[in-house]
């Protein structure tokens, strides 16, 4: 074993300093390197998911906000018609019981239902036949409407709601009367509200959204449920279900590196009104090109070491060769 060791030692303090030198500066190189490629290669990722999450974020003010203009425009449309059904009431109050005129009517004002109450709220013509006799006071959304019956200015455009079996989306509007205590009602499919609910659907926004080669985006709502993914899958499942550490979005925004469904990678996140918007890139890509410049300069190092010693040694081998002679 003292063999062995003395011939190591003999063998490293045979090495030039020359050579020691090359390697430490070598070493140092890429050392500074390795750390210099990484701060740049993070920060670099860093920016390019902070305007992932950005542009997601734009995407879903834009949706809010042509659905709200849209169910704004509805609304007020819906108002007026059943404004000029008031108008029209208090011209020929005989209208109300009239069935073949309010068909006619709801025709001309283009909606679904039409709905007159007396001054105790009880549906006095409609034309659904089955809604007469109905009183408005006895669920929670038509009882809105009561207030009509004691205000002469009073108005309003219920946002709209799922209705039926098929759950259609659905919405009324109503007014006072003009010619005695009581309610005029419109009712009818907001169309266009629900054509541009469903191009706006949520689920599609990270549908898809690629960042990076792998990285991705997803959203959630303020209760930590999936409501869009990258693939379509998982909606509905709770972010820790899904595989991210608990406690992992504490704040408004921040970022965090966890292992989810077998991929380590560095997630962002903002929350944005009332949904969690989510990005990612995987560590193997966010390091790639780092990793790469390290194996080619640790390969150069190797060689010039290689090199430098192999000269070193023939050196030293001539110079032996002319202290014989």
């Amino acid at each position: 074993m003292d063999i062995r060791n003395a011939i190591t030692t003999r063998s490293l303090k045979s090495i030039p300093a020359s050579v020691w030198y090359l390697a430490v500066v070598l070493a140092l190189m890429t050392g500074v390197s390795f750390a210099l490629q990484s701060s740049q290669s993070l920060k670099a990722v860093n920016k390019i998911i902070r305007l992932n999450i950005e542009d997601v974020s734009s995407t879903i003010g834009e949706y809010g906000k042509s659905t709200t203009t849209i169910r704004l425009e509805s609304g007020e449309q819906a108002v007026a018609k059943a404004h000029a059904l008031a108008y029209m009431i208090e011209l020929k109050p005989s209208i109300i019981g009239d069935t073949q005129e309010l068909e006619r009517i709801r025709k001309l004002l283009d909606v679904d239902e039409i709905h007159v109450s007396n001054k105790n709220g009880i549906i006095v013509g409609s034309t659904i036949g089955s809604s007469l006799g109905y009183d408005m006071a006895s669920s929670p959304q038509s009882k809105e409407f009561m207030l009509a019956i004691y205000y002469k200015d009073f108005e309003l455009a219920q946002k709209p709601q799922p209705k039926g079996v098929d759950q259609t989306l659905f919405q009324y509007a109503g007014v006072a009367r003009l010619d005695q205590p009581g309610i005029v009602q419109v009712g009818f499919k907001p169309e266009r509200l629900e054509r541009v609910m469903q191009t706006a659907d949520i689920s599609k926004v990270a549908r898809e959204w690629r960042i990076g080669a792998k990285g991705q985006a997803m959203i959630a709502d303020f209760d930590g449920r999936l409501l869009s993914t990258f693939d379509g899958k998982h909606l509905g499942q709770g972010l820790t279900a899904y595989g991210f550490p608990e406690k992992a979005f504490n704040g408004s925004e921040g970022e965090f590196t966890a292992t989810v469904k077998g991929q380590s990678s560095l997630f962002m996140y903002r929350f944005v009104d009332k949904f969690l918007v989510i990005a990612s890139v995987p560590e193997d890509e966010i390091y790639s090109e780092r990793n790469t410049n390290f194996l080619i300069m640790l390969l150069f190092s190797v060689l010039a070491l290689s090199g430098a010693a192999a000269l070193a040694s023939r050196r030293r081998s001539v110079g032996y060769q002319e202290e014989v002679k």
